[in-house]
């Protein structure tokens, strides 16, 4: 009888980590998330949940890592049709046939700085209006190499976002948590896997960035974001 294979859980997504996150993160995430769901926190404790976080933790920050992180690629980096959400592995080449894309081919198409210098941040001035007076409607280029083209690639693109209110769920104007505010300002990577054949020059994604929120109390500040594909040798 053939033995059935155990399915371990995404310990990243479980601590609201990326793959590319270093120790330190991981540490920050587990102290918080350990506070938020303990089971003496008569308002959002969860023995199951506390649990689940403290064996993430251990497996990320233990002797195992290593064979998990060759298990969540394996798994949870899988060959499916992009632009998808995925979990990338730190470093450039990550696997045979897979790539991650440095922070540094990234670019936006319109820095605050150069879009003051142009006067396009006055008052009253709208996004279509300063995309008008660029000539640029998209929101930035990802920079991939002819090389780099025969392999799928995997791009982390750093995004605000605002984060319902774990204590209240936006819905007391006195709690301490958020100062009744409701929601969180912070960032998120959005993570792209891209397959050779949709790497084509000049080729723009509009993504609608609601189909890839993390998860439900988590919402992208931009509706859609326009990524163009730009190859150099």
């Amino acid at each position: 009888m053939k033995r059935e294979k155990l399915k371990l859980p995404d310990y990243y997504k479980i601590l609201n980590l990326n793959f590319a996150c270093s120790p330190e993160e991981i540490k920050n995430s587990y102290r918080k998330l350990a506070k938020l769901y303990h089971p003496d926190n008569r308002m959002t404790g969860s023995g199951e949940k506390f649990f689940e976080i403290h064996m993430a933790y251990k497996t990320l920050t233990g002797k195992n890592k290593e064979r998990y992180d060759e298990y969540y690629i394996r798994e949870f980096i899988s060959p499916s049709p992009p632009p998808s959400t995925t979990k990338p592995k730190a470093g450039n080449l990550s696997t045979p046939g897979i790539i991650q894309l440095p922070p540094g081919r990234i670019v936006y198409t319109s820095s605050m700085a150069d879009l003051a210098r142009m006067g396009l941040l006055r008052s009253g001035m709208r996004t279509r209006d300063r995309k008008k007076h660029t000539g640029l409607y998209h929101d930035l280029e990802i920079m991939i190499n002819e090389k780099e083209r025969k392999h799928k690639v995997l791009v982390s693109i750093p995004l605000t976002v605002r984060i319902l209110c774990p204590s209240c769920l936006g819905s007391d104007i006195y709690c301490e948590s958020c100062n009744g505010i409701g929601t969180y300002k912070s960032t998120r990577s959005l993570h792209l896997a891209f397959a050779p054949t949709l790497l084509e020059q000049g080729k723009v994604y509009n993504l609608e960035l609601s189909k890839y929120r993390p998860d439900k109390f988590i919402h992208f500040k931009k509706k859609n974001l326009k990524v163009r594909i730009h190859l150099f040798e």
